[in-house]
């Protein structure tokens, strides 16, 4: 806690004593002196009158003495009824001088309070006895909401400073709105206004979940940034709030009576005030209650059980009244006063982020040209068939795929290679920072990508979800051979690693990416040991599935994307698909169509035999490849002319008879090649359409020099017109 002026304060409050003690002090002798008087007095007369008086009858000396002593008792009521209303007087001043001091430094030096006691008592002052003030009262004079802002105003620029180099924050520096659900409304766009009517009541506890990327600590981030505007119109609260971010795991060996969460809130206020004098319990405390401290709590969901039981906002001595806290998985636990889900991205919804997001890297004059719309709308939904499904866009993906677009406007070193699963776009990330690296150092890493893969994986390897690892495991599993050297590569230079409180822990900073790289890794190790597979299943299924269902399904996209390379057995993501509770019919449906998709983009690759192979077993698939037809249509004109004869005959197959279809195929029957020509007649015969351009271009054929095609073309006519054909 900084320093404050203590000398002015405790001087201060000396002048207010004395100013009230000096009038007590004075009456007090007073009181002494009259007293004195009154009895020297009546010593006097009563010794002068004794020998001058005639002695009196004995019924005299009977009644006179009661009636000088009911005299004698009056005057004193009388004196202790002045003396107490004097008393009250004298108090009454000095409440009022205490109640004139306390609010002229609350409200000049509202600081100063803070050097108040932690226990307050008035010394006996005349006939006061000695006061202890209770603690209920010193609490509230000393931790006004005015002498916490005050606090607040005096540590919030450092503080903001020091949050925003966090890697965390910064690498989530560019925020773009996205579409979540508030409790049970759907909202899609959430804004500092949204969450002000929730952030009014006296106890906001605030979960956020949802899936692996899906934009959690991101908008956790921005809630942060809120709490500390400037501007009252764009801030949650009317106070500023000074945002903790605790997103390691609480430390478990403190000594007896210490809190593990109020050491590390501390620690990090520390931190962040870079201040020498460390803060007061009582101070963190009422910062805490009284909401000028938000607590944030990043993927609560992985970290340990010791962690998690720390971590229980309905306890009553659970200090933190504005906490924010992100899990992949809805908490149950009691506490929680509010609920926001983010969601998953429309195709709309999807076209209009990315443009916001490239806006904010300042990268939009890249695709801003009479072009672009046609060109962004084509790179979004070359992402959604990568992924595999309209409404399954993360924020993660999102952003990752922008940069990839912007990668290929801006270097010309970037992979050209065409991507068509997640895991790809995992590793096409991870080759950008790695390229980035190499030009500021000077040197290749060319196992970077392996490397990765085994960081990944023994940081998953215990719990299946990421957490944090033994550096020393990672160094061994590394290979020994300069593997520190390798760690610190991925955390100074890629940024991807970040070490625990005690640095011998460390742990991925993105946790789909660990979990991407992490399931090529299986891949890569297990291949067709069927034997290590059904290993790796049983010990999945031992453990809650609903906390690790993020990896599983990372595992099984590798399995679907590479598994063929390496000759994964086939139950593998099947079995995956069931723990994790995917539709196995809809997991069918998902393979087929990525099937396609690779096949769809074979046939435009450099090797004619994987064209030709592509077009076959796209003609295979039939109908259930419909939606591959204008990629087939382009092959129509491949150079070679076999690729070109294939085309033709899956579009028969497929059974699309849609106009560009068939102008297409009848283009064919124009083809220098017979071969082709034959093709295009036999897939207009299969697709049905008996149109009169259809006719004509048959007809025509029929005096084709090649007697395959005037038969074939023969055949086809009967077959529309149920008319025999007499060539």
């Amino acid at each position: 806690m900084t320093k404050y002026p203590r000398q002015p304060f405790l001087a201060l409050l000396k002048v207010a004593l004395l100013g009230v003690s000096f009038p007590l002090l004075l009456t007090s002798h007073n009181w002494a002196q009259a007293s004195k008087q009154d009895n020297s007095l009546v010593y006097a007369q009563t010794a002068a009158q004794s020998p001058l008086q005639p002695s009196q009858p004995e019924s005299a000396k009977k009644t006179n003495p009661p009636t000088q002593k009911k005299k004698q008792e009056e005057g004193k009521k009388s004196e202790q009824q002045k003396m107490q209303d004097l008393s009250l007087i004298v108090l009454g001043v000095m409440l009022g001088e205490v109640v004139v001091v306390y609010l002229g430094v609350l409200w000049l030096r509202p600081l100063w309070l803070l050097w108040l006691p932690g226990e307050l008592k008035l010394p006996k002052l005349g006939i006061i006895p000695e006061f202890k003030l209770p603690l209920p009262v010193l609490l509230w004079l000393k931790y006004r909401p005015r002498v916490l802002d005050f606090w607040v105003k005096k540590h919030i620029d450092t503080f903001a400073l020091n949050f925003v180099k966090n890697e965390t924050v910064a690498e989530r520096k560019y925020y773009v709105s996205i579409p979540v659900r508030l409790d049970t409304e759907e909202i899609k766009e959430l804004t500092a206004e949204t969450l002000r009517k929730t952030f009014k009541q006296k106890r906001v506890r605030l979960l956020i979940w949802g899936e692996g990327g899906s934009g959690k600590t991101a908008l956790a981030c921005q809630i942060a940034k809120w709490a500390m505007e400037d501007e009252q119109s764009k801030r949650l609260t009317e106070h500023k709030m000074l945002p903790i971010l605790i997103e390691q795991e609480l430390d478990s060996d403190l000594g007896e009576g210490k809190k593990p969460l109020m050491e590390a809130i501390a620690g990090e206020i520390q931190d962040a005030c870079d201040n020498e004098q460390l803060i007061s319990d009582e101070l963190l405390e009422q910062l805490l209650r009284q909401r000028r401290i938000l607590v944030i709590v990043d993927h609560l969901s992985e970290m340990s059980t010791h962690t998690r039981n720390k971590i229980k906002p309905a306890f009553r001595d659970f200090p933190a009244n504005a906490l924010v806290i992100t899990s992949r998985i809805e908490e149950n636990f009691k506490g929680i006063d509010t609920k926001i889900e983010t969601l998953r991205f429309d195709g709309e919804e999807l076209v209009s982020f990315i443009k916001n997001y490239l806006k904010q890297l300042k990268k939009w004059h890249l695709f801003e040209n009479e072009d672009e719309p046609g060109e962004l709308l084509q790179e979004c939904a070359k992402l959604q068939r990568i992924v595999g499904d309209k409404k399954t866009i993360t924020v993660l993906l999102a952003k990752l795929y922008a940069e990839r677009m912007i990668n290929a406007k801006e270097n010309i070193s970037a992979s050209a290679r065409s991507l068509d699963n997640i895991p790809d776009l995992m590793l096409d990330h991870l080759e950008k920072l790695n390229r980035q690296a190499e030009r500021v150092i000077g040197q290749e890493y060319p196992t970077v990508k392996d490397d990765a893969k085994v960081i990944a994986w023994k940081c998953l390897e215990r719990e299946y979800k990421p957490s944090y690892v033994e550096r020393e495991a990672v160094v061994k599993a590394l290979g020994e051979i300069k593997a520190d050297a390798r760690l610190q590569y991925f955390e100074g230079k890629l940024l991807l690693i970040k070490s625990g409180y005690n640095k011998d822990t460390i742990s991925f900073a993105l946790d789909p990416l660990a979990e991407y790289l992490a399931g090529l890794y299986l891949v890569d190790s297990y291949r067709e040991n069927e034997t290590s597979w059904r290993e790796f299943l049983a010990q999945a299924e031992s453990k809650p599935q609903e906390e690790i269902k993020g990896f599983l399904l990372a595992v099984r996209d590798c399995c679907l994307s590479k598994g063929s390379q390496a000759k994964v057995p086939g139950f593998v993501a099947e079995e995956l698909g069931k723990l994790a509770g995917v539709d196995l019919e809809a997991l069918k449906q998902e393979q087929l169509k990525r099937r396609i998709r690779r096949l769809t983009d074979d046939l435009f690759v450099p090797e004619v035999e994987d064209r030709r192979r592509a077009a076959e077993e796209l003609g295979k698939i039939g109908a259930a490849a419909k939606f591959a037809a204008p990629t087939l249509l382009r092959a129509l004109k491949d150079e070679d002319s076999e690729v070109r004869a294939i085309a033709a005959s899956t579009l028969g197959k497929l059974g699309n008879a849609s106009e560009p279809v068939l102008q297409g195929l009848l283009a064919l029957l124009q083809d220098q090649d017979s071969y082709v020509r034959l093709c295009a007649a036999e897939a207009l015969g299969k697709l049905g359409n008996a149109s009169e351009p259809v006719l004509q271009g048959l007809l025509a054929l029929l005096q084709d020099q090649d007697s395959w095609v005037r038969e074939e073309a023969a055949k086809v006519l009967e077959k529309l017109r149920n008319i025999p054909v007499i060539i």
